[in-house]
């Protein structure tokens, strides 16, 4: 389902100096499983997920989703693939403040021209299969921390993504909260989706189908 060639990425330092985040990093992802990317901080594992989800571009390399090298597309091909096939969870949640958890949820719906009573059915459903029923009309600042990331985990999901990618997902939760998440991401990956996640958290180890190893920016 993902496949990338010679991956690298590249940052211009002080003096003009290189520095490297991602180094030739070629690797096969089938469909349908569970993968983990382990590593210190700085390894590259953030900087790698963002260019297989299409969120960076390499400064060498390609990256093949469905057998497209979607290298080759054009910034608005590239939105269009993450509306619909990739389904984004970060480590600091990213909501809209002065939306609603509903609101906030539906949010990438709304380019789809469905009407606000149908964003509210698919978000509400959502937001109760988190455990959030009561929390529909809640802003960011009216959750906890571990309330907001399951916001956040439920846009995500408010596409039915084919491609789930997490950054450190259950880094500012409690650990109730990230048994959680770690359970509702396996029950996606055996609901069909393909699952990637970038993480210091060794608990993701024991549902993973394959963990990789970066340091330096390599898969090791």
């Amino acid at each position: 389902m993902i496949k990338t060639e010679g991956l690298c990425k590249w940052y211009r330092g002080h003096s003009s100096h290189k520095v490297s985040a991602v180094q030739d990093v070629t690797l096969s992802i089938v469909k349908n499983s569970f993968v983990v990317f382990k590593g210190p901080s700085g390894s590259g594992k953030t900087t790698l997920l963002n260019i297989i989800g299409t969120l960076d571009r390499p400064s060498a390399g390609e990256v093949f989703i469905n057998g497209n090298n979607v290298t080759r597309f054009s910034d608005i091909a590239l939105s269009g693939l993450r509306r619909e096939k990739i389904g984004f969870i970060f480590q600091d949640f990213y909501l809209i403040p002065n939306l609603s958890s509903w609101e906030n949820v539906s949010y990438p719906l709304v380019p789809l021209g469905i009407s606000a009573r149908n964003r509210y059915e698919t978000a509400k459903t959502l937001l109760e299969k988190m455990g959030l029923g009561d929390r529909l009309a809640h802003t960011p600042e009216e959750l906890s921390g571990g309330q907001q990331q399951r916001v956040a985990i439920a846009r995500a999901l408010v596409n039915r993504p084919g491609i789930i990618i997490a950054d450190e997902p259950t880094s500012n939760v409690d650990e109730e909260t990230g048994e959680h998440i770690r359970s509702l991401l396996k029950e996606l990956k055996d609901n069909g989706a393909t699952i990637l996640v970038a993480t210091h958290d060794a608990s993701f180890e024991k549902p993973a189908d394959v963990v990789f190893k970066m340091k330096n920016g390599m898969i090791g």
